[in-house]
């Protein structure tokens, strides 16, 4: 029964390493691609950065990038309760699969 229980835990450990490790690679994809990338039209573009590039300087502070995901953050939240919905998350992907 001890030997279950210890393979059993080990199982769990092993599982719970691999989901957060499928996470992490999930991100560090969506931003070595550019994110949310369709066609090469992703976030990491010089159009992008150029709009976030608020004083010209062709460098990115902390706070510029922030502005920009604070502005996205905010047309996302159509009712502004300072979160988003599933509703809210999938909008634009139901309007563009017609719905």
């Amino acid at each position: 029964m001890l030997k279950l229980s210890r393979m059993a835990m080990m199982s769990a450990v092993i599982a719970s390493s691999l989901i957060g490790a499928s996470i992490a690679t999930a991100q560090d994809v969506m931003f070595a691609t550019g994110g949310y990338a369709r066609g090469g039209q992703g976030l990491r573009t010089m159009k992008v950065m150029k709009a976030m590039d608020k004083d010209g300087d062709h460098f990115l502070t902390k706070d510029e990038f922030m502005a920009m995901n604070e502005s996205v953050f905010d047309k996302m939240d159509k009712d502004h309760d300072g979160k988003i919905s599933v509703e809210e998350w999938m909008e634009k992907q139901r309007k563009s699969d017609g719905g």
